[in-house]
């Protein structure tokens, strides 16, 4: 091929089918050159990895086009006895032709190399081209590129003299030994023992780090240099050749795994000297320049310390995690934004969300509206570095209210930036109640010696009037009688004439004053005026015994006197506007109680009830009382004819400041005080009720 028998028509469309085929079959041709280099040996000698090969291919492709575009593309011009200034192929061939030389390859490789080169390139043109006079064409073109190259190979090869042969090796030398220096460097320099095997799984080098895990003390490149050394380097280079498995028993079973498994990572714990320690391997095969398998590399490291660390650090974690599990105060960490990015289990069961829903929630959504503006301004604060508690009210999901102190702590970053706050939030809604109901309790305490004062102020002078009444009555028929003998004795003598002027006179004043009537009427006067203060006396001894204060302590009360006079309290209130009835069981034993608490109790009910029976608007609506002995335990019931309780609010009934009243109408303590008041004298409330018909509420103090 080194003449053409005919030129080659440039006007043919073989040229644009080159150009076109050759960039587009980069991969094509780099794979080609490839499978014939490893068929026939030459991979063992150059870089089985794809990037170098691709750079060649590249290269080569521009080249060849260079030329292509060169002379009109006319190369058998090309004078193959001499240079041509600005030939590509000749620029190409002189790089690569330096570039080979200098890693030691000789002519002999190179050209038996770049024959499986130019046969890829005239596999690609018959497989791209179709068949003809334009395939040929590119053929010839092709082999001449390649016969050119050869000529410049040759010449190069050529030019290198004796001496240059040796300053080339020399230059070679220098580069290997820094090669080995920087291999050795990275190798010796890896903290972790490092183990490099031959492809029986034998070491074959490690470094200082994987000396010492052998038991053997070593500098940096003892191995390497003990290896190399025919004394043995301080029987370093007897470890060389010895099966690692037998060196470090513990990577048996890691090593028997075949390089086709790939990278094989385990952690055993080996007891050493009477200490158990746990490393952590690595093992990965490797391969040589010809991408055959040439042993495994296994690198090594102790984790004890680390797993101990982290033993360690996971119980503080535990620690840490119960402890704030087991606050009895919500924990949240809130971001800059207020978002909840930590919480424990309390603030859940506090709110009534699952734990896992409340993380990147707003915190602000569960803030009462009412308190949502304070609780931004306290938010604002934290970014000044303010802390002070504050107290708000928190809605939980299902819509009842939770009343909190909120402990805040800002989160500061090292640099200074804000990055959020620490809240702690303490349930002070029973302390509330409490507070509420201690007030109530003072509040009926002070009515109570109010009253018991009234009581006594009215009792003195109430003695003075009824026992006048009743002196009034008991002597008013002797002076009646008395009048009549006086006017008997009168009508006897009516020859006198002044005794008949007094008796028409007593006449006549009797006449008009009206004294028949008067003396008719003044008896049962008499007696409507003692059942009067009979009546006030009555309600002063129901008031003194309504009054009686916790501070008496408990006492074994009549229950059906106490029912008496509470219902008496309730019948005098003019808010009470429905009728009540009692039905009180006979011979009930006394109940120990604290007669104050009970009163208030049943009034709290009475109250309940007769709130729920004036809604319905029933002319014959009444509140019922009644009492009986069930067991070993006094029941009090309170009856009315109410709409009853709806089913979606039962539950809520007894919680503090619930109520379906109206504005103005009810605290919603009045259930809530009961209850607590039941409780404390470890008795219960629970109650019955029917729609549209009424309910029942019993109260169970059991005897003591």
């Amino acid at each position: 091929m080194a003449s053409c028998p005919r030129p080659v028509p440039s006007s043919l469309p073989w040229r644009a089918g080159l150009r076109e085929l050759l960039p587009g079959s980069e991969t094509w041709l780099m794979e080609r050159v490839l499978a014939y280099a490893k068929a026939q040996g030459y991979a063992a000698y150059t870089s089985t990895l794809v990037e170098p090969w691709r750079v060649s291919i590249a290269g080569l492709t521009a080249a060849i086009l260079g030329a292509l575009d060169s002379r009109d593309g006319i190369p058998w011009e090309y004078p193959l006895e001499c240079e041509a200034p600005g030939d590509p192929i000749a620029v190409f061939a002189d790089i690569e032709a330096t570039r080979h030389r200098a890693r030691g390859i000789t002519l002999a490789m190179f050209w038996g190399l770049l024959k499986y080169y130019e046969r890829a390139y005239l596999d690609c043109i018959e497989a791209g081209f179709p068949k003809g006079e334009g395939a040929v064409c590119a053929a010839f073109f092709i082999a001449a590129c390649f016969a050119r190259m050869e000529y410049v190979f040759v010449l190069r090869w050529a030019e290198l003299s004796g001496q240059e042969q040796t300053d080339a090796l020399a230059r070679e030398n220098r580069d290997l030994a820094n090669e080995k220096n920087k291999y050795l460097t990275v190798f010796e320099s890896i903290s972790q023992g490092l183990f490099l095997l031959d492809a029986e799984n034998r070491l074959d080098n490690c470094n200082a780090a994987g000396l010492a895990m052998l038991g053997c003390g070593g500098v940096t490149g003892g191995m390497y240099y003990a290896a190399t050394e025919e004394a043995g380097g301080g029987g370093l280079g007897e470890l060389r050749g010895k099966p690692l498995a037998i060196l470090l028993p513990w990577l048996e079973a890691a090593l028997a795994r075949p390089e086709s498994h790939g990278r094989v990572e385990l952690e055993a714990a080996v007891s050493e000297a009477g200490e158990n320690r746990i490393f952590q391997a690595a093992v990965e095969a490797i391969a040589d320049i010809s991408g055959k398998f040439a042993g495994k590399l296994v690198l090594c490291r102790d984790v004890t310390e680390r797993r101990r660390m982290e033993s360690a650090l996971a119980q503080s974690e535990e620690r840490y995690r119960t402890l704030i599990d087991i606050m009895h105060q919500g924990l949240a960490i809130l971001s800059p934004e207020g978002r909840i990015d930590f919480a424990n289990e309390t603030l859940g069961e506090l709110l009534g969300v699952p734990l896992a829903s409340l993380i990147g929630r707003p915190f602000a959504a569960f803030v009462c509206v009412d308190d949502r503006e304070r609780f931004r301004e306290a938010q604002a604060g934290r970014r000044q570095g303010l802390a002070d508690p504050y107290e708000m009210g928190l809605c939980r999901e299902d819509g009842s209210p939770v009343c909190v102190m909120a402990s805040p702590s800002p989160i500061v970053g090292r640099d200074g930036d804000f990055q959020g706050s620490l809240e702690v939030f303490t349930d002070v809604t029973r302390l509330r109640q409490l507070e509420a109901r201690l007030a109530t309790a003072k509040r009926l305490e002070a009515i109570g010696h109010l009253a018991g004062g009234v009581a006594h102020e009215i009792n003195t002078p109430l003695q003075y009037v009824s026992g006048n009444l009743e002196f009034a009555k008991k002597n008013l028929p002797h002076l009646l009688a008395l009048l009549g003998m006086y006017e008997a004795a009168l009508r006897l003598a009516p020859e006198n004439p002044e005794l008949a002027a007094k008796l028409r006179e007593i006449e006549a004043f009797r006449q008009d004053n009206d004294l028949e009537t008067v003396l008719a009427e003044l008896p049962p006067a008499l007696e409507e005026s003692l059942a009067g203060t009979e009546r006030v006396a009555g309600f002063v001894r129901s008031i003194k015994r309504f009054a009686r204060t916790e501070s008496m302590g408990r006492q074994a009360i009549d229950v059906n006197e106490a029912i008496l006079a509470t219902v008496e309290m309730a019948r005098s209130a003019q808010e009470f506007p429905v009728c009540l009835e009692t039905e009180l069981a006979e011979e009930l034993p006394p109940l120990c109680c604290v007669p104050g608490d009970f009163n208030q109790l049943l009034l709290c009910l009475l109250l309940n009830a007769a709130q729920a029976t004036e809604k319905t608007g029933r002319s014959d609506a009444c509140v019922r009382v009644q009492s009986r002995l069930e067991g070993g335990n006094v029941i009090v019931s309170v009856s009315d004819h109410g709409p009853g309780i709806p089913p979606e609010i039962q539950d809520k009934i007894f919680n503090p400041f619930f109520t379906t009243h109206d504005v103005g109408k009810g605290g919603g303590q009045g259930l809530s005080i009961a209850l607590a008041i039941a409780e404390k004298h470890k008795g219960s409330i629970r109650f019955v009720t029917t729609p549209g018909l009424g309910s029942t509420f019993l109260v169970s103090f059991p005897l003591e």
